[in-house]
Parts: C-alpha cells; structure tokens; sequence
C-alpha cells in the first residue's frame, strides 16, 4: 500500500494549526475544521498512542467500546509508517520529505554513524551525540504556539521531564493538565507500541493493554466539560513478524559502504562503487517476495515520502537504495528479540484512527 498524501495524518494536523490562527503547510481536514469550528474548545486535547492503527482497535476491540464508537474514520499515516516520521508530521504540518525525519536511525555523513535522532546516540555503539537532531531545524506546533502566547501543556513519557510511567499516570496527568484550561494539550503515550514491539500485536498482553487504554480514555473523555475537545490519534500500526539478520546474508553485507539505516521494514542501503547491480542481484536473490527494492530516484519520483519542497538534506538520508517491507518479514541489522514491528506496506501499519469527543460527524 503507498499512502496518499492528501488525506490522513498530515490534513488533520494541519487543520489544528489553522484552528490556531497558524500558517498551514498541506490543505486540511474538513471534517476535523468543521468539528473545531462547531464547538469552539477553550481547550483542545490531542492524545497520540503509539502503534494503535485502526485495524489493531477493529481487531481487538468491541463495536461499543470507547475507541470503536467515537472512531470517525480511518485514515493513512505518513511514510514510513513510523514514530519518527509520523509523530514529527504531526508535530510540524509537514511531510517527511519536508522535515527529513523519515526514520529509528538515519546515517550523517558529518559522523560516519547512523544516528538515532530521537535519543541522540548512534544505533551501533555507545556514542552520544548531544542534540544531534536539532540540525535538521524543524519547527514545532508547540513553539508556533509560544510565539503567539498561546498556552499549551505537554505529557511525554518518562523519558522527558515530568513523563509518566504508566498508563494511569498517564490520563492522571492529561487530567490535571485540564485543569488550568490551556488552549492545546499533546500527550504522547509510548508504552503500547513497546508491548507489541516485545510480545507482538496479535499477542494476548497488546490486547489486555489496548483494552485497558479503551477504558482509561474514557473514563478521561466523561470528565471533560463542553468545552474541552479529545482527539485520539495514532502514529501507525504494527505487524507480527518473522525476523531475519544482516549478518547472515555476507554477500549482501559485501556491498554496503557501511551497515544500513532507517527501519527493519523501511530499509536504506548505501552502496560501494561500481557493485549496484551485484548488490541488486544478491538482495532480490534473498528478499524479492519480502521487500520493494527501489532505486534512490525512483523513491524521489513516487513521491513515498511525502509531498512539499525537500528538506536540503532529504535526500541523501535516502540513500542509493530503499527496501520496504511487504510481508511480515523484518531485516535488522542489529539483534532484537521481538515479535512486532511496523515501517512497511502493510495495511495494519499504516492505517490510523481519527477518535474525537465529543462525536465528530462522519
């Protein structure tokens, strides 16, 4: 599946900045501008949940449970379908094209090193590189917003200052945020996507989890007054996967002028010169059926990132080749024990829910 870039993620973010008096960057939902312009919030909440795709919610989840009922519609995420890329476009209006975040890890020439933006460390050995990912210079909704004194609150996990721990900490803190009626609310909740990640998303603890999410938000939602909005969002879904290691395929490893970056399922290579077409070759050798081998060019031509004016370094995070995932197989270049992922082709990874409360009309 290629997402459309016309429809999904991208328009319903940039319908919040138009709420907000701010400059948009792609046309905007219309549903989602009707439905703010309708109830005129004091205070919009905007919750994003890691890894629940709208398909994870159908298939675990009771026609009227929470999130099935006030789910309006199901929409794309960005490419790759994956936190980075997704909450960064979110957070932005703008397309991964756009922003240049288009992965876990992605290799800086400047450093020799795939670096992983969102810790800022590399993903192969201990290095740190302090506030790396401040050189791609993006802007956020957040910081849009303080430059017109618009009051907002943030709730991220326990990574970040103040972050929650668990699920219940989570909506306590959305709770509380509620409270001083700030004009925009974001929190962030990483700890579904881990669960499936470890356990996989057909696993029996993902479903205990997403159902205990459904009762948490809510019991969030039947606190809120009328004039504080909930919208639920998603950065993508997850597969269960079968994985496979770099290590093993050395005749592929030959051609690499160093170990990829990126995604399992969203993979780019750089090549040594000269061994293109043997690298070619070797990789559909072993993963024709598994992944979508495109050239550099040709990921540029079909647009898979993303529309908008390129980021200026954009392309070169591309590499000279992209393979994307079409099966449940992950290659990965480091060893990891899990039984889920995301970041390929599939339908359930990339297809998200848009959940609003009170009812948006479909």
């Amino acid at each position: 599946m290629l997402v459309r870039y016309d429809r999904g993620l991208l328009q319903v973010s940039n319908a919040i900045f138009k709420y907000f008096g701010l400059d948009t960057y792609h046309d905007i939902d219309l549903q989602v501008e009707k439905w703010l312009n309708d109830h005129e919030f004091e205070t919009l909440i905007v919750l994003l949940i890691d890894g629940m795709g709208s398909r994870i919610i159908k298939e675990i989840l009771k026609p009227n449970d929470f999130l099935v009922k006030y789910m309006t519609k199901e929409m794309p995420t960005v490419f790759p379908s994956t936190t980075t890329a997704a909450t960064t476009a979110f957070l932005t209006g703008k397309s991964p094209k756009e922003t240049s975040w288009l992965g876990w890890s992605q290799y800086f020439k400047e450093v020799d090193d795939s670096v992983v933006l969102f810790r800022n460390c590399s993903l192969y050995n201990d290095k740190l590189y302090p506030n790396f990912n401040e050189r791609l210079k993006n802007k956020s909704l957040m910081d849009y917003l303080a430059e017109r004194n618009i009051s907002f609150k943030t709730i991220y996990p326990s990574w970040d200052i103040n972050g929650t721990d668990n699920l219940e900490e989570f909506v306590q803190k959305v709770k509380d945020a509620t409270k001083d009626s700030p004009a925009f609310i974001y929190g962030y909740f990483d700890q579904f996507d881990a669960c499936m990640h470890k356990n996989g998303p057909s696993s029996l603890k993902a479903k205990e989890m997403l159902k205990a999410i459904d009762e948490q938000l809510a019991m969030l939602a039947s606190s809120l007054t009328k004039k504080q909005g909930l919208l639920i969002l998603a950065d993508h879904g997850q597969v269960d996967i079968k994985a496979k290691y770099l290590d093993d395929y050395p005749d592929i490893l030959a051609c690499l002028k160093h170990k990829p970056s990126l995604e399992a399922r969203c993979i780019s290579f750089d090549i040594k010169e000269g061994m293109n077409e043997i690298f070619e070759k070797t990789f559909r050798k072993y993963f024709n059926e598994d992944f979508a081998l495109l050239s550099h060019d040709e990921a540029i031509r079909m647009n898979i990132f993303g529309i908008g004016n390129a980021h200026e370094r954009f392309e070169e995070f591309i590499g000279d080749y992209i393979a994307i995932g079409c099966t449940n197989v992950s290659l990965f270049s480091t060893i990891r024990n899990g039984k889920g992922d995301h970041a390929g082709s599939k339908e359930k990874e990339i297809m998200i829910p848009l959940i609003a409360y009170p009812t948006m009309r479909k």
